[in-house]
C-alpha cells in the first residue's frame, strides 16, 4: 500500500511543493529513520536502484519504510541524461520527475541499494501504470561512494517529460552540468502551471484541491500529457516487477 498523506494543509502543501526534498550532500546510510554514515553500510544482496526524485530523500525514505530499514543511498554522476519533470502529477500533488537523454548533460544521481523486500516495497509505493520499472544499460555511471554498476534498474515516467515551449524542464534541486534545457524549482513550477491551467486560484488553493480531488488531478495531468515529450532512454529495458 502506499504511504498516508497528512491531513494538516501545510504539511500537503509542503509534500507538494517541496519535491524532491532535501537529502544530505554526501552518501549516506539510512537507517533509525535518519541519515548515518555511509561507512556502516553493507552492500551484500543489495540491487542498485536509480532514485532520481523523492526517494534519494530521507524524508521520503522514512515515509515508505518506517524507522526498522537500513538502505545504503549514493551519489553518482550520470552522463548523457538529465533528471526533469515528468507529465505527472502525484496523489500529494508534486509534479514528479523522469529521466531524459540529454546530449553532453551530466547530472547527479542517487543510488538506492534495496534487498528483495526492501525492493518489493519500494514497487508498492511506485504506481506501475504510470512508473515502469527496468534497467538500463550502457551507460556511463561515475559513482562518488559505494560499489560500480556499469548498469542499474530504475523506475521511469511512462507519460514522458514535461515540456515548456517544446524542451524538457530539469529538477533545479539537482545538481547538474551543461544542461541544454532549462530548469526550476518545484514551486515555480507549480506557479507557472497553476497560473496557464487554473488562473482563478491561488497557488496554496491549486495544490490543496489537486490532492483532495482524484478527478481534477486527473484532468491536470491530462493536460500536461497532451504536450509532453515521449520517453527517450536508449538503453532501457522494461522489467518485470
Amino acid at each position: 500500500m502506499p504511504w498516508p498523506l497528512p491531513d494538516a494543509a501545510a504539511e500537503r502543501l509542503a509534500l507538494a511543493l517541496d519535491y524532491p526534498y532535501a537529502a544530505p550532500e554526501s552518501s549516506y546510510l539510512f537507517a533509525e529513520g535518519a541519515e548515518q554514515p555511509i561507512a556502516a553500510a553493507d552492500y551484500a544482496g543489495r540491487r542498485p536502484v536509480l532514485a532520481h526524485g523523492s526517494n534519494r530523500a530521507p524524508g521520503q525514505l522514512l515515509r515508505k519504510f518506517g524507522t526498522a530499514a537500513e538502505i545504503p543511498v549514493t551519489y553518482a554522476w550520470l552522463a548523457g541524461f538529465d533528471v526533469v519533470y515528468a507529465a505527472h502529477v502525484t496523489r500529494y500533488g508534486a509534479v514528479s520527475s523522469t529521466l531524459q537523454r540529454a546530449p553532453g548533460c551530466r547530472v547527479r544521481v542517487a543510488l538506492t541499494w534495496l534487498n528483495e523486500a526492501q525492493l518489493a516495497r519500494m514497487h508498492e509505493t511506485e504506481g506501475a501504470a504510470s512508473y515502469p520499472f527496468g534497467r538500463l544499460e550502457g551507460v556511463t555511471l561515475e559513482p562518488e561512494e559505494g560499489p560500480a554498476a556499469a548498469a542499474f534498474e530504475c523506475y521511469v515516467n511512462a507519460h514522458g517529460s514535461l515540456a515548456e515551449a517544446g524542451r524538457p524542464v530539469g529538477l533545479g534541486l539537482l545538481r547538474a552540468e551543461s544542461r541544454p534545457h532549462g530548469a526550476r524549482l518545484q514551486r515555480d513550477l507549480q506557479e507557472a502551471l497553476r497560473a496557464r491551467h487554473h488562473p482563478a486560484d491561488s497557488l496554496e488553493a491549486h495544490v490543496l484541491a489537486t490532492i483532495a480531488d482524484p478527478g481534477r488531478r486527473r484532468a491536470f495531468a491530462e493536460r500536461l500529457r497532451a504536450e509532453a515529450l515521449p520517453l527517450d532512454l536508449p538503453g532501457f529495458v522494461k522489467g518485470v516487477r
